[in-house]
């Protein structure tokens, strides 16, 4: 991404209180280019408009733009840093900023920037590639399934996309996704489905943990990431149900990082029946899920709310 290129309309949509921020671009001209940017954005990365706190760009947005902004972000805040010209005026406009922000980025601020854009892109192009849950119900879902190749779990309800994860330099969670248009045919998603289960499956550890009326049956992995695709595992029922002889399980996700498993129809398959109905949503892409898992199937149960 060229941050000193006038011609691309770069637009930073920051989610909560500035802890994480998604940048999309279009071209300054566009009329819409603030829809098309979001658009991209959230079909990347499974968030939506109601999570936006700020919206920051290069360019002013259009009239159309802005109509759009309200409609989709509320009160989220606006700044921008060049206002919008005339349509006769772009050239001059165009080359005032370009001057401008060449004088910008002669500052170490700018060169900072830059650099941990550089250091997140050399992260997460290291990471490690894992699957990412995603819950069928949340908004942009069919964006997200025509821009990313993606297997079902439990159907349509409960699907997975693919993606390199790495901690970032600021101790967050970098992913870089698996796109439609990186993947050549059948074989090579086929390649990638597997490494991926195969990094599910790197470190992951499975304990028991003792409750008052039974056994409850913990999934992670000691870094922490994505253990709750051991859902996706061929021989997950086999390898759960074998330590207790649990023809039926449910599962329970309340994030992606871990899984909690019980005997279906028990005691303890109600309590995490409830920790899920009474959890907050803590993943942008992924509700908290309660699943019914068989030797043949996988069904949705329920969801936390968002």
């Amino acid at each position: 991404m060229d941050y000193r290129d006038p011609t691309r309309n770069l637009i930073a949509f920051t989610l909560g209180s500035a802890e994480e921020s998604f940048t999309g671009a279009a071209d300054a001209r566009d009329e819409d280019g603030f829809r098309l940017a979001w658009e991209r954005v959230a079909a990347a990365h499974g968030v939506e408009a109601g999570q936006v706190t700020q919206v920051a760009a290069y360019w002013e947005p259009s009239a159309t733009d802005r109509r759009y902004l309200d409609d989709t972000f509320g009160e989220a805040g606006l700044r921008y840093l060049f206002e919008r010209p005339e349509p006769r005026g772009w050239d001059d406009a165009l080359d005032k900023a370009r001057r401008a922000l060449d004088e910008a980025f002669r500052g170490q601020g700018a060169e900072e920037l830059e650099a941990e854009a550089r250091r997140v892109r050399e992260q997460t192009s290291r990471g490690e590639l894992l699957p990412v849950l995603r819950s069928g119900s949340l908004g942009g879902s069919d964006a997200i399934r025509d821009t990313m190749p993606w297997l079902p779990i439990a159907g349509r309800d409960l699907f997975a996309t693919f993606a390199y994860t790495a901690l970032t330099p600021r101790g967050t969670v970098g992913m870089r996704h698996v796109l439609s248009s990186q993947v050549g045919d059948p074989a090579q998603f086929t390649g990638i489905v597997s490494a991926a289960l195969a990094s599910v499956q790197n470190g992951l550890v499975v304990e028991e943990v003792g409750t008052a009326t039974g056994r409850l049956v913990r999934m992670h992995r000691p870094d922490g990431f994505g253990a709750a695709a051991a859902i996706m595992l061929p021989d997950f029922h086999e390898r759960i149900s074998g330590i207790h002889d649990w023809p039926g399980l449910t599962v329970a996700i309340l994030c992606p990082d871990d899984l909690w498993i019980a005997d279906h129809g028990t005691p303890d398959a109600e309590r995490l029946a409830q920790e899920v109905a009474a959890a907050g949503q803590q993943a942008p892409e992924l509700r908290p899920t309660l699943l019914r898992v068989t030797a043949t199937t996988i069904e949705l149960l329920a969801e936390g709310r968002g």
